[in-house]
């Protein structure tokens, strides 16, 4: 056993993630607001031809991640799984289990313009920009 050293806000700290953990849960459970089990980071850019984004998925393997795209909406879901799960675990940081995160596409953005790559545990998206300007529209007020 390896001696550490005290710390008085681990026990808040622990249970604060532990609360919030267990709040989202729950959450989720009586609002169906996601099937998640956890919810990876991502960060969205743009530039003048596309949007990117950025999904932060350690663990994963490439073949365990789906991207799908559906009446406008970007879905990218995928499962992490525990590895050892008959070991005794003393502490468990990370998330394990499936997650979905969905995208309005923007109006500038076709679905036959989407660019996908996984590299080292990160899934770069990228949106190109349509070139098509969108025709302006008058609608009739009934």
């Amino acid at each position: 056993m390896a001696i550490e050293r005290w710390n008085p806000f681990r026990e808040f700290e622990d249970w604060f993630r532990d609360y919030h953990r267990g709040f989202l849960g729950r959450l989720d459970d009586r609002q169906s607001l996601s099937q998640s089990d956890w919810l990876p980071a991502v960060d969205i850019t743009e530039d003048d031809k596309a949007y990117q984004l950025q999904v932060e998925i350690p663990g994963i393997a490439k073949e365990d991640v789906k991207l799908s795209v559906d009446n406008g909406m970007l879905t990218i879901s995928g499962e992490r799984h525990q590895a050892h799960e008959d070991q005794h675990h003393h502490r468990t940081e990370r998330f394990y289990g499936r997650f979905t995160r969905s995208f309005q596409l923007p109006e500038d953005v076709q679905a036959e313009d989407i660019d996908a790559r996984f590299q080292d545990g990160m899934l770069y998206v990228t949106l190109a920009k349509s070139n098509v300007p969108q025709p302006r529209r008058e609608i009739e007020i009934h």
